[in-house]
């Protein structure tokens, strides 16, 4: 009975052992030729009543950032971003608004500039599923200067400090990590009451940034692996990473299992194995 214990616990070690790897990490830029589409819609009230409308613009831009996932192959497992911003720029929107027969319309020209997107301190990190990393709870923050004029003559600038929906998939290109298909929710801005004239207001602003043709890459360099034998990484070489091991047996070549690196997970190997046993250092 002992016996058969002792086996099926042992079973259960193969099955739950795995090999892993140090995280490895990229600097990320913008790549050259990504463009992002900036559609900006006003919502403005006024002694005439409510009116909407929407002007966009597509544009270079740039950005940087840091990223770390769990392996320096793919498929990846997870995706951490400690850092994300891109400099949008400037644009200009040209609006018109309440458009009656004779009258004509009331125009709005509204110009954005220093257009900042991030994600804020502490960025985020999360589960890669297909090659898509989905962050339901991002924390961003986005900034703007404006100034409108016609119906309206203000000059201000806005910090909007947001939590959403955030997602992004990442891979390979050659020796480069690859994050691309950026999604970004709509970012919404009231200008404030007191800086508007007397009978108009309130005035939205819903800027709808689309990503999805921009790409951001950075060399892959692979984490310092300084824990020999920790093949599940958590910290200790024991009877899980034993388990990894015997998985291996055999051909094995460039498997972390292969301590010696002759291509063979061998009794060889074993023995190294051994000699590392206990808590990483």
């Amino acid at each position: 009975m002992r016996q058969v214990a002792i086996s099926s616990a042992f079973a259960g070690i193969l099955v739950a052992a795995s090999p892993a790897f140090a995280d490895a990490t990229a600097d990320l830029t913008v790549d050259k030729g990504s463009t992002a589409t900036v559609e900006l819609e006003v919502v403005i009230t006024t002694a005439f009543g409510t009116d909407t409308d929407s002007d966009s613009l597509t544009q270079t831009f740039t950005g940087v950032g840091s990223a770390v996932v769990d392996s320096d192959v793919p498929p990846f497992l997870s995706l951490e971003l400690p850092s994300l911003s891109f400099d949008l720029g400037s644009a200009s929107f040209e609006y018109s608004f309440f458009c009656l027969p004779i009258i004509g319309c009331q125009t709005l020209d509204v110009t954005v500039s220093n257009f900042m997107i991030g994600l804020d301190q502490g960025g985020v990190a999360g589960p890669v599923k297909n090659g898509t990393a989905s962050f339901p709870n991002a924390p961003f923050v986005s900034s703007f200067d404006y100034e409108v004029s016609g119906l309206a003559d203000i000059v201000g600038s806005n910090v909007v400090p947001e939590i959403y929906p955030f997602s992004t998939s990442v891979g390979v290109s050659g020796e480069n990590l690859v994050v691309s298909d950026i999604t970004l929710e709509p970012i919404v801005f009231e200008i404030p009451p007191k800086d508007l004239p007397i009978g108009v207001g309130p005035v939205i602003i819903t800027a709808n940034v689309d990503l999805n043709s921009a790409t951001l890459s950075g060399l892959l360099v692979p984490g310092d692996d300084d824990c020999n034998g920790d093949f599940d990484g958590d910290g200790s070489v024991n009877g899980a990473d034993f388990g990894a091991m015997l998985s291996a047996w055999g051909p094995c070549v460039g498997c972390p299992e292969d301590l010696n690196d002759d291509g063979v997970v061998s009794g060889a190997d074993v023995g190294a194995f051994l000699a590392l046993w206990g808590p990483c250092p």
